[in-house]
């Protein structure tokens, strides 16, 4: 199968709602891009107006602090959408450098030309909320979380509401995204498999 086959696939199985026709004319306004492990897709400091269709892979973004240290702001799995907020609705550089974990499937579009398409089809519309209520889900989890679990439950929450992250990310970046380092998470790790045993 072709990788135009499978992204066409994967949109009609994401996309219910939308016809043959909004699959082709999302398409004409997409490229669509293969990438290896740790291929910058936005780079922290930079403009970019560009958003990307995840049909296969885990995109991270992370952003570097004062120390040097990266710190996993999320991380993006197939079948949803991703850019860099404040360049898209504000118009200034990135915060967050974006990154492909492991090789990714992607559709790349811009903002303003998916914005022409939903001008025009209320269906392109109804994406777009689907995917900003996807995002703010997230968001409210991740926020939750952090504030309210100890370490081995964000694990436990982790794996049982994303268990893709699992099978896609590192276990370096999984600890980075759960606010712990990468030995606590293999003691964690440990822990639940001698339990199971």
């Amino acid at each position: 199968m072709s990788d135009v086959s499978i992204v066409t696939t994967i949109l009609k199985e994401t996309y219910t709602f939308l016809s043959d026709e909004d699959i082709d004319a999302f398409l004409s306004i997409s490229n669509l891009k293969k990438v290896s492990n740790k291929t910058v897709l936005i780079k922290g400091g930079e403009v970019s107006k560009r958003i990307f269709f995840i049909a296969q892979g885990l995109i991270r973004g992370y952003f570097t602090n004062e120390k040097g240290v990266e710190k996993n702001i999320f991380l993006r799995q197939e079948r949803t959408v991703t850019g860099a907020p404040n360049s898209l609705f504000n118009n200034i550089p990135a915060k967050y450098t974006f990154e492909a974990v492991g090789d990714c499937l992607l559709l790349e579009y811009t903002q303003e030309d998916f914005e022409q398409l939903s001008a025009t089809n209320p269906r392109f519309t109804k994406m777009y909320v689907h995917g900003l209520h996807e995002v703010i889900k997230i968001l409210i989890f991740r926020v939750e979380s952090l504030i309210d679990k100890m370490p081995e439950e964000r694990y436990e929450q982790l794996i049982s509401t994303h268990p893709q992250f699992f099978q896609k990310a590192y276990n370096k970046h999984i600890a980075n995204y759960l606010g712990i380092t990468s030995v606590s998470l293999s003691r964690i790790i440990k822990r639940k498999l001698d339990n199971r045993n």
